[in-house]
């Protein structure tokens, strides 16, 4: 009878759903149709061969079972010496069990990816770091499927210099798999790679003392659920300075964020393509030199700058000819202690949805919407609500996409309804979620040189974003301004 293919080879390690497998640095990246054509290859073989016995499946190179003082090892290229645990050679190393006193160690100067599967491990070391790398040409994570695994670090290190995180890394450093990982780390760092980490998919939890996630070349995220905290430092970070590092992107994932310092913070750049970011606690939350937002939703909360683009040693107010924020599409809800949005250098609203809340206390250089250079609106939806709406140096452009800038005369309270209305057209309704005296508002039906009336109270309706809602009535409102003109603002720190 004619051969029958049932269901496709898998190749898996036995109770083990996740696997990640990646080249190396120096490898080459194997596309789906180099990968169908390898795998139709191997079953013309298999056929020619003789019948199937099975679905192949690719065993580690060793399963490492911790046991409270030390380990068992079934495979090859393992050390164990006591509680010391040293992995010698590229391959697929499985880790379940608990190590109460210890550490797992990665050495090994041949070229390949070392593929690290966490099924139920639980390692902790009270006098140094639980997981790290010495040496090696790449490191994969893999968080397997349905197990949750932990690392604890000590309070106090006995070693000088590396490791200094619970999970440290010299070499590049990829997470995966759908499993969970929490990782304590009462010294300084919980997650760091000093060159590239990559963060894929699983839950991550990091609780720590100062950085609580670092790439020093550069953070990835393309997935994941992750929750950060820090007393004393920042949540994501990439801090190397040399041009083409220092980079934090951000493309898919689900990240939670409360840290003392900076939220996520790229040293060079940093650059949000999607995902659902929420920082509920930080010094400033979204920070670096170049800061491109281009999709996601973020919801950010900061006691100085919300979203921040600053170049180091500049004065005070002193533009700067590299930094700037460009926000292009995507969903922010920004607020801040000082400023909503602060630029060194231009700040561009390109697109997407923006609600920027600066301070209700301070004014003048300080706002919603701050810059030392340009600001610039030329689409999207852009709210700002503060003291001071735009605390800009130089005259807004009045070309481009139309702004409207109405200033009261008095402070209003949290939760006040302002609407912009063209005859009886209400053009846009906002509450506002702390007290303002200025408000900025610019959309696509918005035109510059157009007078528009402001009223407050009245009720909102519909899809509501950080306060700004797709539905507003004037019905029961009060007309506080009229025939204010779009693309005319006369506050800030604007010099006549």
């Amino acid at each position: 009878m004619p051969w029958r293919i049932h269901r496709p080879f898998t190749y898996r390690t036995a109770g083990v759903q996740d696997r990640i497998h990646l080249p190396s640095k120096n490898g080459i990246t194997m596309t789906s149709t180099t990968r169908r054509t390898a795998v139709l290859a191997g079953l013309t073989a298999t056929l020619l061969a003789g019948p199937l016995a099975g679905a192949a499946i690719a065993a580690p190179t060793a399963t490492i079972t911790l046991n409270g003082s030390g380990a068992s090892v079934s495979g090859s290229n393992v050390t164990v010496s006591g509680s010391a645990i040293t992995i010698t050679a590229p391959g697929s190393y499985q880790i379940s069990g608990t190590l109460n006193n210890g550490y797992v160690k990665v050495d090994t100067a041949a070229a390949g990816t070392v593929e690290l599967i966490l099924s139920g491990a639980s390692i902790t070391n009270s006098t140094s770091s639980p997981l790290y790398v010495t040496n090696a040409d790449a490191v994969t994570v893999t968080l397997a499927a349905g197990t949750t695994n932990r690392l604890t670090d000590a309070t106090a290190y006995t070693n000088t210099g590396e490791p200094d995180a619970a999970l440290f890394s010299a070499a590049d450093l990829t997470i995966g798999g759908t499993g969970a990982l929490t990782v304590q780390a009462r010294y300084q760092d919980g997650i760091v790679s000093k060159d590239d980490l990559v963060i894929q998919s699983g839950t991550i939890t990091v609780n720590a003392v100062d950085d609580a996630i670092r790439g020093k070349d550069s953070l990835t995220v393309n997935g994941g659920a992750i929750t950060v905290t820090s007393t004393a430092g920042d949540g994501l970070k990439s801090n190397d300075t040399e041009a083409g590092k220092g980079v934090v992107n951000i493309t898919n994932g689900t990240i939670s964020v409360s840290v003392a310092d900076d939220g996520i913070k790229g040293e060079n750049a940093l650059n949000i393509s999607g995902g659902t970011i929420n920082v509920t606690r930080s010094y400033e939350a979204l920070e670096a030199l170049k800061l491109t937002i281009s999709g996601g939703n973020s919801t950010v909360v900061a006691s100085d700058d919300a979203v921040n683009a600053a170049e180091e040693g500049l004065g005070h107010m002193e533009p700067s000819p590299n930094a700037f924020i460009r926000v292009t599409g995507g969903t922010v809800v920004a607020t801040g202690g000082t400023d909503g949005f602060d630029s060194n250098g231009e700040l561009t609203f390109a697109g997407g949805t923006v609600v920027a809340n600066g301070s209700s206390t301070r004014g003048g250089g300080e706002g919603a919407l701050d810059t030392d250079a340009t600001l610039t609106f030329t689409g999207g939806t852009v709210v700002g609500a503060g003291l001071t709406s735009m605390a800009v140096f130089k005259a807004v452009p009045n070309t481009g996409q139309g702004w409207v800038a109405p200033r009261f005369s008095t402070t209003y309270a949290a939760n006040t309804i302002v609407h912009v209305v063209s005859g009886s057209t209400v053009l846009a309704s906002f509450r506002a979620s702390k007290s303002f005296r200025e408000v900025v508002i610019s959309s696509n039906r918005i035109t510059n040189g157009q007078r528009y009336d402001v009223y407050t109270g009245g009720s909102v309706s519909g899809t509501n974003v950080g306060g700004l809602y797709a539905g507003g009535s004037i019905s029961g409102a009060t007309r506080v301004l009229t025939g204010v003109t779009a693309g005319q603002y006369s506050g800030g720190m604007v010099r006549p």
